[in-house]
């Protein structure tokens, strides 16, 4: 009992960031623990990168922080890692007006980032936490900033340019692991392990699975390609609601985007 309570006490304190199970029937046996990322918010903190990990929930690298309080006490928080962080790297969260050095890593309100730098970890509604721009490879850019208004705008990878009040925080840099969408599973096992099912065509089902199945011998559906659910998938049918009330941070839509539209 003695030793069991002191490779407790030994353990490293990033162990118990990790909970949980994926215990999603059909696959998905190795991704079962995740890191717990707790949102620092505009706290003035700055640490040093312990390590840099692999998170097998998410397609970007997570970083292990460790930060130092007023107080002197330290204490361990993941964040997400940007690229070109490494170990030994001193990070900072720091809130508006902070005057921190614009650098790979650190976090900061919007207001405080020089225009056309990439950002990723962006948060949409200040104290929220980041929600764009969190995925690997995947970066923002600051394209304006509106003193009048309290604005920002910010253009995403998807061409879609959105106003977010620049009190809100985000992470200098693009996010980590930029080659995640070059890599080779090698098998189907391999797409088992992360939760995906095999893919039936609509055409090889019944009438009662699917609006294409059913009919005598081998058949093209019949009618337009559409969902297991009848919705059009092909002509760029728009499912997004009209009255959406994001719509009205929407600047530039993706769509517009692509058309040509600045």
């Amino acid at each position: 009992a003695e030793e069991a309570a002191a490779s407790a006490a030994g353990a490293d304190a990033s162990s118990a960031a990790f909970s949980g199970l994926a215990g999603a029937p059909g696959g998905g046996g190795l991704r079962q623990a995740s890191a717990a990322l707790e949102q620092l918010g505009s706290r003035n903190l700055t640490g040093v990168v312990e390590r840099i990990e692999y998170d097998p929930n998410r397609s970007g690298r997570i970083a292990l922080v460790e930060y130092q309080r007023s107080s002197g006490q330290h204490f361990k928080r993941y964040i997400l890692a940007p690229e070109g962080l490494a170990a030994g790297d001193p990070v900072t969260n720091a809130p508006a007006g902070g005057g921190v050095a614009v650098t790979v890593g650190n976090a900061m309100t919007l207001r405080d980032i020089p225009i056309g730098l990439p950002i990723c970890n962006v948060e949409l509604r200040p104290g929220r936490g980041g929600q764009v721009a969190r995925a690997a490879g995947t970066f923002a850019t600051l394209v304006k900033l509106d003193d009048a208004t309290g604005y920002a705008t910010i253009k995403l990878a998807s061409g879609e340019q959105r106003y977010v009040l620049d009190t809100c925080q985000a992470t200098i840099g693009q996010m980590s692991n930029s080659k995640h969408n070059q890599r080779n599973l090698g098998k189907a096992g391999a797409k088992r392990w992360l939760g995906r099912r095999p893919i039936v065509r609509g055409v090889a089902m019944n009438p009662v699975d699917h609006p294409h199945g059913g009919g005598e011998g081998k058949t093209s559906g019949g009618r337009p390609s559409v969902t297991p659910w009848a919705k059009p998938t092909k002509g760029g049918y728009k499912t997004r609601k009209k009255d959406k009330a994001s719509n009205k941070h929407i600047r530039v839509t993706r769509h517009q985007a692509r058309e040509g539209r600045r």
